[in-house]
């Protein structure tokens, strides 16, 4: 509850001193799929501790073995060893931005992960961290795309309205 008494931020009673800054949000595209993420209930300060995740630990043979094949390898932290950590709560719902404005620390020993804010958060802001360089990346990163990549991929989805669609993005 110190950190929350520091910050004036209030918390739910139970929540281990986090603050209770954040909300789920669903996003649909175009093409019928549907994304999740987080944004600020209110401004948050930058160094607030937003969320404290407990996680699995995954051996490396469990991952290379059996997750590394399936969706769930993409929601995954690495840990030691080769082997891998799975985030519970909100964690594995925090999208990726080139400039995120969380920061996260992994504490091995305790089998957690902390979310600080990295600067200032405007309310409604999405909560965001790094994945980390574009090769390991599964998508393509919307966020780094030219003007000049923009214009060439529009026209190319002229053609067809469910990508041209799902192409933009409100």
């Amino acid at each position: 509850m110190e950190l929350c008494e520091q910050k004036h931020l209030g918390c739910e009673s139970g929540n281990t001193g986090v603050p209770d800054v954040y909300e789920v949000f669903s996003t649909a595209y175009g093409n019928g799929e549907v994304s999740r993420g987080i944004r600020a209930k209110q401004s948050i300060s930058r160094g607030v501790l937003v969320e404290v995740a407990h996680c699995i630990q995954i051996s490396k043979y469990e991952y290379e073995h059996h997750l590394r094949h399936s969706v769930l390898e993409n929601y995954l932290f690495v840990g030691r060893n080769g082997g891998m950590l799975l985030a519970l709560g909100a964690a594995s719902l925090f999208n990726h931005s080139k400039q995120p404005n969380l920061n996260y620390t992994i504490d091995h020993e305790q089998l957690v992960i902390r979310f600080r804010a990295a600067r200032d958060i405007a309310p409604n802001g999405e909560l965001t961290i790094t994945y980390g360089s574009d090769s390991k990346l599964w998508f393509k990163d919307m966020s780094v795309i030219s003007a000049e990549s923009s214009v060439s991929m529009l026209h190319d989805y002229l053609d067809d309205e469910t990508l041209f669609l799902a192409s933009l993005q409100i």
